[in-house]
């Protein structure tokens, strides 16, 4: 991939946490494309899961859950209840952001399923406000130095 597809597929959407709550965001600007509000934990799990395949390759930093409410459109709400979620891994090597995850979003059966979407979690202010990098169709774990390594050169340029 080149910096300019990366550069051109990239949605971004910005959270802020809700006070007096433990891990409720709600969207400030940028792109709709995931609930408007999600929850996102940081150091815990708020629903298990299994600890195999992508789960063994990173250190699991949280969670990010939400449902998409009646009146929302995105492109990722397709089947009830709704629901559009992720684990949140750490990147070792790019300690600069929160983590990243690949979306699942309910399929016809009412299952979460991955879509293949990938994104990158960033905060500059101990999560308060979470600015949440979308890219559809890059979550194979081969496309992701690439994308970190465009996020690192995009987040510390200041854009």
């Amino acid at each position: 991939m080149i910096e300019e597809f990366i550069s051109k597929s990239m949605l971004v959407a910005i959270y802020q946490h809700k006070k007096g709550t433990k891990s409720s965001y709600y969207w400030q600007q940028g792109c709709k494309i995931l609930p408007n509000r999600l929850s996102i934990s940081r150091g815990n799990e708020m629903t298990n899961v299994q600890h195999k395949g992508r789960n063994a390759m990173h250190p699991v930093v949280g969670q990010l859950i939400g449902t998409f409410k009646v009146a929302e459109e995105s492109p990722l709400k397709k089947y009830k209840p709704f629901v559009c979620r992720t684990q949140i891994w750490q990147v070792p090597l790019y300690p600069l952001f929160i983590g990243y995850g690949t979306i699942g979003i309910t399929n016809y059966k009412g299952n979460v399923r991955d879509t293949g979407d990938l994104i990158v979690m960033h905060s500059t202010d101990q999560w308060e406000s979470i600015s949440i990098f979308y890219f559809a169709g890059m979550g194979n774990p081969n496309d992701m130095p690439q994308v970190m390594r465009f996020l690192t050169s995009y987040v510390k340029s200041g854009n």
